[in-house]
């Protein structure tokens, strides 16, 4: 039986919420993670659970056999300091937010994937700001991982949509008003966006025509939250990608 929605990464954080939601949903959901017990544990029997590491080609292949629709890459580099990379080995970042993003699209395509893949980044990633030279400062070489892993998924004739979020926090979902605009915005200290609206937004996603081929910013203004109805009627405005 094939597997509807894949998660890789659902440790902690969006990729986390992203699994909750689904399950809170009945969806049928795989999740391939390093540490196959953390994830039982945190989601129990209800998700088919699958040892897999970005950075092991093979393990990738085997983990996300028989996904249908949907594959969502939330996996960050972990380690140096608060266990989130800061600091950490350059080689380190590359091999899982570059090469990592990359063994999962070629696990894809091998294994006749015809559904889509999501993949959170960062509002202004291919722009030159100060935020942006900070996060190269901390997690070395992000900047170019995020560039050249976006290129890489463009052209690899899978279906895609890129979401490019601005910094992100652990505040309640729907609590701002999220807006879905052409990828041109830069990355500021300015408004921020909650995981679990990022989640929410990477969900709805997945299973429209409209996202497809698509990368678009997520930016937060006044006013209250959005229907998802209000979040496709803004995606449609969003043109494919060139």
């Amino acid at each position: 039986m094939k597997t509807t929605f894949c998660i890789i990464g659902a440790t902690r954080g969006t990729g986390l919420l992203i699994a909750q939601k689904l399950l809170e949903g009945e969806s049928n959901l795989r999740v391939v993670a390093r540490d196959p017990d953390k994830v039982s544990r945190l989601l129990g029997s209800r998700a088919d659970v699958r040892a897999g590491d970005v950075t092991d080609a093979r393990s990738i292949r085997d983990a996300i056999y028989e996904v249908d629709k949907a594959i969502f890459f939330t996996v960050s580099a972990t380690g140096g300091i608060d266990g989130r990379a800061l600091f950490g080995s350059k080689a380190m970042i590359r091999e899982v937010t570059y090469q990592g993003l990359l063994n999962v699209v070629d696990a894809a395509r091998s294994s006749g994937f015809e559904g889509r893949i999501l993949l959170p980044s960062v509002i202004g990633a291919d722009q030159s700001s100060l935020i942006i030279s900070i996060l190269n400062t901390i997690k070395s070489g992000l900047q170019r991982n995020l560039i050249e892993r976006e290129i890489y998924l463009r052209a690899s004739g899978i279906d895609y949509t890129i979401l490019r979020a601005p910094i992100l926090t652990n505040a309640p979902a729907g609590e701002a008003n999220v807006r879905i605009t052409r990828a041109i915005n830069a990355l500021t200290t300015g408004p921020k966006i909650s995981r679990g609206d990022l989640a929410r937004i990477m969900i709805l996603a997945s299973q429209q025509a409209v996202a497809s081929r698509k990368t678009f910013d997520l930016v937060v203004t006044k006013g209250v939250g959005p229907s998802d109805q209000q979040l496709l009627e803004q995606l449609e405005q969003i043109p494919a990608d060139a």
